[in-house]
């Protein structure tokens, strides 16, 4: 192919990602995304109409589908497409029924992407676990799912569904406890060992801190004009 000249090939060289921009992709297409795309819809609504005081967050939040060690290269294919080059590149995927090497390889792939990964050992059930309790001890897939039926049973939700956007309204408020827990799950092991060996472990605690910065940031601002 000829080389680009000009004004064009100058452009595409200086293209920088646009600050305050999201995009987060998920290995599953139901819990993730609708937990993602919840967090992000609140954020947007604390923003609208401010825009001439501060950036406004832009999100795009996608499930592939793809098993963890196909989801790089998915995503990096999408990324390749989209018009927009993102700040901040998250992907979200758990252990799943895989080979140990390819959950780590995994995550190794992604960061040297300059990807950053949400993972979580065993399922992401474990980062909605920690918003009730600090769970330390490995459990089953079932187990998770017992666990929130309780959970959300007393709190008038009769059975957990992955696509039940109740769940995230419920969980929210107690999303301070959530990010404390798991980083008190992360403190638990040497940095060094592989994620694979971190069960029960999570980094989603990572993504959410940044997205409540995002909220911290305009409420700061409304309070701020507040008491002008």
């Amino acid at each position: 192919m000829p080389k680009k000249i000009g004004k064009r090939a100058r452009a595409e060289r200086q293209r920088l990602p646009e600050p305050k921009t999201y995009f987060i992709a998920s290995e599953g297409t139901k819990t993730e995304v609708i937990y993602f795309r919840k967090f992000a819809n609140m954020i947007n609504e604390k923003y609208a109409g401010h825009e001439e005081l501060i950036t406004i967050p832009k999100f795009e939040i996608k499930g592939i589908g793809s098993s963890n060690f196909r989801l790089i290269s998915d995503i990096e294919d999408i990324i390749r497409k989209e018009p927009r080059i993102y700040e901040n590149v998250w992907i979200i995927f758990d252990m799943d029924d895989i080979p140990i090497d390819y959950f780590d390889n995994s995550i190794s792939s992604a960061e040297a992407k300059g990807y950053r990964v949400g993972w979580s050992n065993d399922s992401f059930e474990l980062w909605y676990l920690l918003h009730m309790e600090f769970l330390q001890s490995a459990i089953d897939r079932k187990q998770y799912t017992e666990k929130l039926r309780r959970y959300l049973k007393i709190n008038g939700i009769d059975k957990y569904e992955k696509n039940d956007p109740r769940v995230f309204d419920l969980l929210y408020p107690k999303t301070k406890t959530a990010i404390k827990n798991a980083e008190k799950l992360e403190k638990k092991y040497n940095p060094n060992i592989p994620c694979s060996k971190k069960n029960p472990g999570t980094t989603v605690h990572k993504l959410v801190k940044e997205l409540i910065n995002l909220e911290d940031e305009i409420d700061k601002i409304k309070k701020r004009n507040k008491n002008m």
